[in-house]
């Protein structure tokens, strides 16, 4: 009778469901809210190459004290070049500003200064690099705090 109880507590029904649910379990929470954990290897030079090897990066998302903000923002793009200039165009319209860098690791700074953005305007925390290989796909994202998030994302980028 031991045997029969051991057969049918484990169906392949509840073999593949135990599995899911560890599986699940055990998932790394890279992408999560614990930050600093996302660029433990990052450089400025990174951050630098990849803002200024693509055109037309647009805000994908932007979050200040919760608010979401991005809408505000579409049909904006923003030209990142070496020289830490960044020009912002939408409609017949164009911003030009400066952004700098500083910092190692998960200690990244960026700020920008940009007239008139004042939802940009400040010093973020570089939190992640994201370069999906299976598509042109390239983010950025950068935080302060737990309330404020900015996403630079490009969809063209080789």
């Amino acid at each position: 009778m031991k045997s029969h109880i051991m057969k049918t507590l484990f169906t392949p029904k509840t073999l593949l469901s135990a599995l899911l649910v560890f599986s699940l379990l055990s998932c790394s929470n890279d992408d999560d809210d614990d930050h600093n954990d996302d660029c433990n290897t990052c450089t400025t030079e990174q951050l630098e190459t990849i803002l200024t090897a693509c055109s037309d990066w647009y805000i994908e998302d932007l979050e200040r004290n919760n608010i979401d903000l991005e809408s505000n923002y579409v049909g904006y793009f923003f030209n990142f070049s070496a020289d830490n200039t960044v020009i912002v165009t939408w409609d017949e319209n164009t911003a030009n500003g400066t952004w700098t860098t500083s910092g190692t690791g998960n200690n990244i700074n960026v700020t920008f200064n940009i007239p008139d953005f004042d939802d940009i305007n400040t010093t973020w925390i570089l939190d992640e690099l994201d370069n999906d290989d299976n598509d042109n796909d390239v983010e950025v994202s950068f935080e302060i705090g737990t309330t404020d998030d900015l996403e630079f994302k490009n969809n063209t980028c080789n």
